[in-house]
């Protein structure tokens, strides 16, 4: 995404934790030199052999983690810009519902932003009180990156997106706990039940953005991918977790691509007054998308002909 930067944080070394109710053995995780990647920018002279790599290890595994090579002090001022959007509560919830068409648009996005209480959507032509140039030139970095990855992604997963989502800067902080979730989990159901249809989200980019982050000042966090096999969508949550996990934990400069059908993922829980910053982008496919207001408004008037014909008895 950059050039070559190198940014040093600590590794959490605690076991990750679930609630009460959820397990899972971590057969990935950070050390102290940081995240593992399978994929370094700094060491890819070639693009497109870069994303051949980082398809086969889509394909093989479902996820991969990138080291994206972007400037430290670009970075640094990104890290910047969303602490004073933060500050200056530009933060909100992501979505307003105020009528049927809004209503509709949640829907695509509720199982993607499952614990997303407080967001900052990052649009290219957007008019700002505080300037966010260095995010702006980090979201555009990753639209590239992800389009680059398209034509591939079909030819040797069958997975075929046409467009990005806008940027969405999140910031995890306090004492929370997050939902293992997938983005699109429209395959976790058959079609004629009450299942959410397909949303159209096809691959998920998370880049992070704290050239400080530590554990040790009580913030924790970071990301949990179960391992589960990348040809088909888990079927319970309970099969995921017994899948093992990839932990990524929230340094600088590391980019986490997955499929938003297959891969249940979610947030490390978090505690405390630290927090850190994640930048959030979807590659979708737009017929998929435009088919499932038209098939939620099929149910919802199904349901009411039903209930109306069980009050007329």
């Amino acid at each position: 995404m950059g050039k070559e930067g190198k940014v040093k944080t600590k590794a959490s070394k605690g076991a990750m934790r679930w609630t009460d109710d959820q397990q899972g053995e971590v057969k990935r995780a950070p050390t102290d030199e940081g995240n593992e990647f399978d994929i370094r920018m700094q060491d890819e002279p070639d693009g497109a052999l870069a994303a051949k790599k980082i398809t086969a290890i889509l394909k093989e595994r479902g996820v991969c983690v990138v080291q994206a090579n972007a400037p430290i002090d670009l970075l640094k001022a990104a890290h910047d810009e969303a602490e004073q959007l933060w500050e200056d509560g530009s933060f909100g919830p992501p979505f307003r519902v105020h009528d049927d068409r809004s209503m509709m648009e949640a829907e695509i996005w509720t199982r993607a932003l499952t614990d997303e209480e407080k967001v900052f959507w990052i649009k290219p032509d957007q008019k700002t009180a505080i300037p966010i140039n260095a995010l702006k030139l980090l979201a555009g970095n990753m639209a590239d990156f992800g389009g680059g990855l398209g034509q591939l992604l079909a030819q040797e997963l069958g997975i075929e997106f046409d467009r990005h989502g806008h940027c969405m800067l999140s910031c995890y902080t306090g004492d929370r706990n997050y939902h293992l979730h997938l983005d699109n989990p429209h395959g976790c159901a058959e079609e004629d039940n009450d299942g959410p249809p397909d949303s159209g989200l096809r691959l998920t980019c998370v880049y992070y953005i704290n050239p400080h982050w530590d554990p040790e000042e009580g913030c924790e966090g970071g990301l949990d991918v179960c391992l589960t096999n990348p040809k088909e969508t888990p079927q319970s949550a309970g099969s995921a977790k017994n899948a093992g996990m990839l932990r990524v934990a929230p340094h600088a400069d590391t980019m986490v691509l997955f499929l938003s059908e297959r891969m249940a993922h979610q947030v490390v829980a978090t505690k405390g007054k630290e927090k850190w910053f994640c930048m959030n982008m979807w590659y979708m496919n737009c017929p998929a998308m435009q088919e499932m207001p038209k098939k939620l408004l099929a149910r919802r008037q199904a349901k009411a002909k039903a209930e109306a014909g069980d009050d007329s008895d």
